[in-house]
């Protein structure tokens, strides 16, 4: 609720912040003169493969997000992932998204969507998770990041990191801890191969 997450906003010393409730894809709440406000990050880790998303307004999207596509009725993933894009900063923006492992492989509307962002290089890296370590599923999670301006190294590349075994299993739930964390940030920044680890991928071979 938005009073979880103000209070979750004052324990990390946050103090100007905006919160509004409501239904991101069908009524943004955050606006410009010219349309979406844009932001220098944008992170994010919505619903799992939700249904009734709001498909029927999507193909004429007043809010200018249908950037790559029009996602499936029964799954709205990249329905988050380009509402994310267009809510990045031109030039300067970048963003983070918590997606199920099937948001990488399922094929039909899904698959030209990815393939119409990998086309605009706007994907940095895909950093995949170990299972059961988010509330709510068991199932492995990943991480998309993109940015809207690629640095000279990574343009026309995606990296492509495998983090699933950075993990430590508990009981019940499994965690990330710091030193895993620290370990899949300094793949990610340094963006060099590492052997069953990490692939620095050109577009040639991604197709």
């Amino acid at each position: 609720s938005s009073s979880i997450a103000r209070m979750n906003m004052f324990l990390h010393g946050v103090e100007d912040f905006q919160i509004a409730r409501g239904d991101t894809l069908r009524s943004p709440a955050f606006f410009d003169a010219d349309g979406l406000q844009t932001f220098d990050c944008v992170i994010a880790n919505p619903p799992f493969s939700l249904d009734q998303w709001g498909a029927e307004q999507w193909v004429n999207d007043p809010y200018g997000r249908n950037i790559a596509g029009v996602p499936p009725k029964g799954n709205g993933d990249m329905a988050w992932v380009q509402h994310m894009i267009r809510s990045m900063r031109p030039k300067t923006g970048r963003m983070a998204v918590v997606l199920p492992h099937g948001a990488l492989f399922r094929k039909a509307a899904e698959g030209k969507i990815r393939e119409a962002l990998l086309k605009k290089d706007l994907l940095e890296a895909v950093i995949g998770l170990g299972p059961n370590i988010f509330y709510g599923t068991q199932l492995a999670a990943c991480i998309m990041v993109f940015r809207a301006g690629k640095p000279a190294c990574r343009r026309g590349k995606v990296l492509f990191i495998d983090a699933s075994e950075q993990i430590r299993v508990g009981r019940a739930q499994n965690f990330l801890e710091r030193e895993h964390v620290d370990r899949i940030y300094g793949w990610y920044q340094k963006g060099e191969d590492v052997e069953n680890h990490v692939k620095l991928a050109s577009m040639e071979e991604i197709a």
